[in-house]
């Protein structure tokens, strides 16, 4: 079996689990899909999924789910677009910097829309942290089992039945399913792909030691309860021809704010996040072997804006960026010999990658770097807002 596809240059240890051929792999495969859909018909298809659910339940017809995101810009458009009245809700995640908190109350009021922060019990969630960073080698896990199961909860108890999200990550990267299937979410998919197969049951016994009734809304509603209010998810990426470059470069018009950061050329994925880019992307090239500029360059071959060759060169320069990991141990209250033995003991193969990230850049190709606009600079990281309130 190949490593690696030799077109996009995803490797096989992805952990949605992908397809590799000889000449490209199930993701590529999919992306091609795009270029057949009628999607004029496709979009008449998701007008007639949608149209019982305007008006007809209660004062909001969905739950849009956003972290503040260039996506969730482009996707609260889609959804106003389409007639439908949104609540959107927020998970914090403890982790956003200024630029963050400014584009999240941006995406409020430029879309004038009814929404509210959910703010987690903060020692709750930094113990659930704590311990899936040393089970797992992960520090999102418990924003990602939030993120995907509170809008859920929210939906089912203010008896609005229909979530809508942007994009279904498991078609867009590995092409698990096809464009065809309009896959909804449900509670499988929120395991195998959101959350890697981890719930909240695996931080917790051996690991962090929490009151089971502080973890409700960590967990996906019951099933059976959900399918008695009818309650589903739709994602967009399925009724419209996604490209999310291009999308998230034309919210910028929307005040959305990109940020520049060293890990890779995408100035608009998860800007705003002082972990994303930096101790995350470390930890996701310990546990899968790549980095997450490797998802930027399939993603911009796949739309012929690089070329396989100008991929790789990109991968090798941004996959030895350095990165600085002490202001999350600040932020978690780990002592600096806390955070001593963690290198040492922990990161031993990634020393070299630990430190204050350089300021190089490289040439980029003008198809991919025109649509890259300037990304302002963080100015303060962990912005913590809500509980424990400080800016």
């Amino acid at each position: 079996m190949q490593q690696q596809c030799p077109k996009c240059l995803y490797p096989s240890s992805h952990p949605f689990g992908i397809v590799i051929s000889s000449s490209n792999c199930s993701g590529c495969k999919t992306h091609e899909e795009k270029n057949s859909i009628d999607w004029k018909s496709k979009r008449e298809i998701l007008e007639g999924v949608i149209k019982p659910y305007r008006k007809a339940h209660s004062q909001y017809d969905c739950v849009v789910p956003v972290v503040g995101d260039a996506e969730d810009f482009y996707t609260l458009s889609l959804v106003l677009e389409l007639g439908l009245a949104p609540l959107v809700v927020c998970v914090n995640d403890y982790f956003k910097n200024d630029i963050g908190w400014k584009n999240l109350h941006q995406l409020i009021t430029y879309f004038d829309v009814d929404s509210f922060t959910f703010n987690p019990d903060m020692r709750v969630y930094k113990d659930l942290v704590r311990t899936s960073l040393r089970k797992f080698d992960h520090i999102l896990l418990p924003f990602l089992q939030l993120h995907t199961s509170f809008p859920v909860h929210v939906a089912y108890e203010r008896k609005i039945p229909l979530i809508i999200w942007g994009q279904n990550q498991a078609v867009e990267q590995v092409g698990k399913f096809s464009h065809f299937d309009c896959a909804e979410m449900s509670r499988w998919s929120r395991r195998e792909h959101d959350l890697f197969g981890k719930e909240i049951e695996t931080a917790i016994g051996n690991g962090a030691q929490i009151d089971e009734r502080c973890l409700n809304y960590y967990r996906y509603p019951n099933t059976t309860d959900l399918g008695r209010r009818k309650v589903r998810g739709l994602y967009l990426s399925n009724y419209y021809k996604w490209d999310p470059l291009k999308q998230n470069q034309s919210v910028t018009d929307m005040g959305f704010i990109p940020q520049r950061n060293t890990s890779s050329f995408d100035v608009y994925e998860r800007a705003g996040s002082s972990v994303y880019y930096d101790f995350h992307d470390l930890l996701k090239y310990k546990r899968q072997g790549y980095r997450k500029v490797t998802d930027h360059v399939a993603r911009e071959v796949r739309h012929k804006r690089l070329l396989t060759t100008e991929g790789q060169a990109i991968v090798d320069f941004y996959t030895q960026s350095k990165t600085d990991i002490e202001p999350f141990f600040k932020w978690l209250g780990v002592t600096k010999s806390g955070l001593d033995w963690y290198k040492m003991h922990r990161l031993q193969n990634m020393l070299h990658l630990i430190g204050e990230p350089l300021s190089n850049e490289i040439t980029l190709p003008s198809r991919l770097a025109s649509l890259l606009n300037d990304g302002q600079v963080q100015s303060e990281k962990h912005v913590i807002f809500g509980k424990g309130l400080h800016i």
